[in-house]
């Protein structure tokens, strides 16, 4: 899916990136003084996912059809290409807590990092404070309720390959409800006569730093994220058409990460939601084990514009925006 304008944005930044991996550990081994390497694993990945369809069963069937899941898509042709420039680094930390790791940071003190160490890279975030990963980087704590990373902690730290932010895309042909008389099987649950819950969905967007830390000492994974999206939604059986854009560029909290060239040219000007949560093992009030999924904060701004109701051809009935939209909440899942 590289085209010539995405070639010649990762050439001319990959040099001076959003990934600015190598100046992160410079700059904590300099505080650290006894780090002498890092070992672990990187991985460097493009990959498109199609699947005709996925469906769950309990008595009935909810099947989602026609799911993609790879690069962008493209506004004027739609086509989809590869999820690709994307690179994990897989680290089991030691007694230096993240500065063990490839990620050398991560989340917000990554985004922070960067900004330092290159000039051309500009970060702001008036919502998030964290650890200067340059003076304390062992002990950093980079986002309100995610756990410092300490000795024995697994960390999945995802960023690109060349220093653009990665892009993506997810589209979903429908998702359906179908009867239990119906069959997995011929791989069209619903076809023709299932409630139609959405169709048509299409959404594209941008990856910030994505950190994922499993504990030692917990039976819990956190994963935190930014990212932004905009795209279109049919609610069919509510017969609601809208298109949609999650960001985080007006109201009170905000951010921002702009990278420019030599010649101070703007090559990516964009804000990202976040998104940090807990999953693991809970009690339930039964007292019996069950799945733990705690979102500790899902903040950003949302436009929900081009809004039609009774058909995706009917004239639109205007525009609804949430600003500094924040969201915390706790859930216990087990079955019935």
């Amino acid at each position: 899916m590289k085209g010539l304008k995405k070639l010649t944005l990762a050439t001319a930044i990959a040099a001076a990136p959003f990934a600015a991996n190598a100046e992160l550990k410079a700059m904590n081994d300099i505080a650290m003084g006894d780090v002498t390497g890092q070992s672990g694993v990187t991985i460097e990945l493009s990959t498109k996912v199609d699947i005709g369809e996925v469906a769950y069963q309990d008595d009935g069937f909810l099947a989602i059809s026609g799911l993609s899941i790879g690069g962008a898509y493209d506004p004027a042709t739609g086509a989809q290409g590869n999820l690709d420039d994307v690179k994990l680094m897989i680290d089991v930390a030691g007694t230096g807590g993240v500065a063990d790791t490839g990620a050398g940071a991560v989340g917000n003190a990554y985004l922070e990092g960067a900004a330092i160490a290159k000039p051309n890279v500009s970060w702001t975030n008036t919502q998030t404070t964290s650890t200067d990963p340059a003076t304390t980087p062992a002990a950093a704590a980079n986002e309100a309720g995610m756990p410092q990373i300490e000795d024995g902690d697994l960390v999945i730290g995802i960023r690109s390959v060349s220093g653009a932010p990665v892009d993506f895309g997810v589209g979903i042909d429908s998702v359906k409800l179908a009867k239990s008389t119906e069959s997995a099987n011929l791989g069209n649950l619903g076809a023709g006569t299932g409630t139609t819950l959405i169709s048509n969905f299409k959404m594209s967007g941008m990856l910030g730093p994505i950190d994922v830390v499993i504990q030692e000492n917990q039976n819990a994974m956190n994963v935190n994220a930014y990212f932004n999206a905009q795209g279109t939604l049919n609610a069919d059986f509510v017969g609601t058409y809208i298109d949609f854009k999650l960001h985080n560029s007006r109201g009170t909290d905000t951010n921002g990460l702009t990278i420019v060239d030599a010649n101070n040219n703007t090559l990516v000007d964009t804000s990202f939601a976040h998104a940090q949560v807990d999953i693991g093992k809970a009690t339930n009030a039964a007292g019996n084990d069950a799945l733990a999924f705690n979102v500790n904060d899902f903040s950003g701004d949302l436009d929900l514009t081009n809004i039609r109701m009774g058909s995706a051809n009917a004239a639109s009935i205007g525009d609804v925006y949430l600003t500094d939209m924040k969201i915390n909440a706790q859930m216990t899942v087990y079955g019935h």
